[in-house]
């Protein structure tokens, strides 16, 4: 059953590799980079989960922590025009 998931996991980032390119406007991209980061996290979840590794959950928070940071400073730019 994990591993459903774990490809259906898989083809959801594909799909929104796809958003992060042929995205007509930057807030597009920035919707699909941020649907992109939540699926890689949950990927990294259910490989701590499957494979009994629990240091991968400090590795998830983290990088929770830190795509939050980027879309937000991300988003400040672009809504800026450039400006920081």
């Amino acid at each position: 059953m994990i591993y459903y998931l774990f490809s259906f996991l898989l083809v959801l980032s594909i799909l929104s590799i796809l958003i992060i390119i042929k995205g007509p406007t930057i807030w597009d991209r920035l919707l699909g980079l941020n649907l992109f980061s939540a699926k890689i996290i949950l990927l990294i979840l259910l490989f701590s989960i499957l494979f009994d590794l629990p240091y991968l959950l400090d590795i998830a928070i983290v990088y929770t922590l830190l795509g939050l940071i980027g879309i937000i400073f991300i988003s400040r730019f672009v809504k800026g025009k450039g400006k920081i």
